[in-house]
């Protein structure tokens, strides 16, 4: 969690103003491995079908850094946890703070599609991508905070800025608390 939070800062950093908190929200309950942000446009859209629906969300997932989804997706290819399905590391829409996974998936899914969020579908129930307006590409701004940080904190071993998910990065990350 200490290296996550370091890493929406440095994110916040590189793209001021990207992320909005969905911590302690009335409607929403979030699970205890849940990151709290999203982008700003998918935060209130997301408000927006919990408000329709008038019910409690839960959710299970959020924004995810690029050590947490390294950390699902080794988990999902040794078959730990019962993880069914994990983007590779510098890909996820997590990682961009536009998706989230919900309990009662099938419940949400009208208020959900109301305020432009795309449901994956069977091959991961629980997943929602938002699709609508105002979201900023930030693909690589995870990697590309976590190498700013790495370089920061480790000027004897520097890799490469580039955003890139390359293997000099997945060394480093192997290697990080």
């Amino acid at each position: 969690r200490g290296l996550s939070t370091q890493l929406v800062e440095e994110m916040q950093c590189l793209k001021p103003g990207t992320f909005a908190s969905i911590e302690n929200v009335p409607g929403l309950d979030l699970g205890s491995a849940v990151f709290p942000y999203l982008q700003l446009p998918a935060q209130m859209a997301l408000l927006d079908a919990q408000r329709q629906r008038g019910v409690t969300m839960t959710i299970n997932s959020a924004l995810r850094t690029l050590p947490q989804q390294y950390l699902l997706y080794r988990w999902y290819k040794t078959g730990r946890c019962s993880i069914g399905l994990a983007a590779t590391p510098g890909t996820s829409n997590h990682e961009e703070g536009l998706a989230v996974d919900v309990d009662d998936n099938a419940g949400w899914r009208t208020a959900m599609k109301n305020h432009s969020f795309v449901w994956l579908g069977s091959s991961d129930p629980v997943h929602y991508d938002f699709k609508g307006q105002g979201s900023a590409d930030i693909s690589g701004l995870s990697v590309l905070a976590f190498q700013r940080l790495w370089n920061r904190n480790h000027p004897e071993d520097l890799i490469g800025e580039n955003s890139a998910y390359d293997a000099k990065t997945e060394e480093r990350l192997s290697k990080a608390p």
